[in-house]
């Protein structure tokens, strides 16, 4: 009698056992799954933060000769040139 209640106990714990393994490693993919993901869409970001920097870099050289324009333009209106 002793070794049926065992060998029962023994099936029900490699059976729970089994199912943790199973949800951990379930677990595990989606996880990994969502890092790769996380990481493409930060390399994604990174280049249009690159790009919108570069272009802000030309919008602030174009706007100081444009304003140094301006400035040229208003003195030689001055002196009546």
């Amino acid at each position: 009698m002793g070794a049926e209640w065992v060998g029962s106990f023994g099936v029900v714990a490699a059976a729970l056992i089994t199912g943790v393994f199973g949800v951990v490693l379930r677990i595990r993919k989606e996880t990994n799954a969502g890092h790769l993901q996380s990481a493409y869409l930060l390399e994604k970001l990174e280049d249009k933060v690159k790009q919108i920097s570069s272009d802000l870099v030309g919008l602030t050289v174009w706007t100081k000769v444009h304003e140094e324009r301006h400035r040229l333009m208003e003195e030689r209106e001055k002196n009546g040139s």
